[in-house]
């Protein structure tokens, strides 16, 4: 299940370029204190790994980009996606922000104007999923981080590798297959982004296609693929799913 918020403000809002942070500090800050505390400082464990299993796309509204003030301006309504495997997660943040008044986002003061309920139902299993953030995996050797693209069979392989720890985490089971390919015909989108201004992260923008039980796509779709989801990357949904508010506050 995700969430579609739409927010709206006096004006056009104003972020930096590269502003994940911004946006997943503006989520975290409207989480019920028992919700944000698991977030920050337990989250699930495999192993000495901890996933988040939270994330969110980036911002869908009219923009303009001013490259050399490192700017991006959106108009003045705009929206997002939220999901997570936790459900009560994702209802606590609705009941926060619908209970504000305001809401401040970076230097911006915005309202919510609707929180619309998604339903992603998978019946088969194998699915084509499309990026809703732009999905990264990496390795790192000798504290040096080294991204892998779609076109090398190692970024596929990463992916598989991530699915399963989270399928390992919510249903306990750590023997699952499945398996992640791209999709024929698809151009991948580069995608860089500074997190925190000096850290690099490279992610990519597309279509891939997801071969496993009905349950673990699903969690493929409520936590993202890749990694950093809780950090705004690897959201996916089905394409051809159209998506209709469940429900309207």
């Amino acid at each position: 299940m995700k969430l579609k918020l739409t927010f709206e403000a006096e004006k056009e809002v104003e972020l930096p370029i590269h502003h994940n942070y911004i946006l997943q500090g503006f989520i975290y800050n409207n989480l019920a204190k028992p919700f944000a505390n698991f977030i920050h400082n337990t989250g699930y464990a495999f192993g000495n790994q901890i996933f988040k299993l939270i994330t969110f796309s980036k911002i869908y509204g009219r923009k303009k980009i001013l490259k050399r003030e490192k700017k991006i301006i959106f108009s003045p309504s705009f929206h997002i996606y939220v999901s997570a495997i936790d459900t009560n997660l994702l209802q606590s943040i609705a009941v926060e922000m619908i209970q504000k008044e305001t809401l401040r986002l970076y230097r911006n003061t915005v309202t919510l104007k609707s929180v619309e309920t998604i339903k992603e139902p998978v019946t088969t299993p194998k699915a084509i999923v499309k990026t809703i953030s732009p999905v990264t995996v990496h390795e790192s050797f000798n504290r040096k981080t080294m991204y892998y693209n779609p076109y090398q069979e190692k970024f596929y392989r990463l992916l598989e590798q991530n699915l399963k720890k989270k399928a390992a985490v919510v249903t306990g089971n750590a023997d699952v297959k499945l398996s992640i390919r791209p999709v024929e015909g698809t151009k991948y989108k580069k995608i860089v982004t500074y997190y925190k201004k000096n850290f690099v992260i490279e992610a990519w923008d597309g279509q891939f296609e997801i071969e496993a039980p009905p349950e673990i796509i699903k969690i493929a779709l409520r936590a993202g693929i890749g990694a950093r989801n809780s950090q705004g990357f690897g959201m996916v949904s089905i394409p051809e799913v159209k998506w209709k508010p469940e429900e309207r506050n």
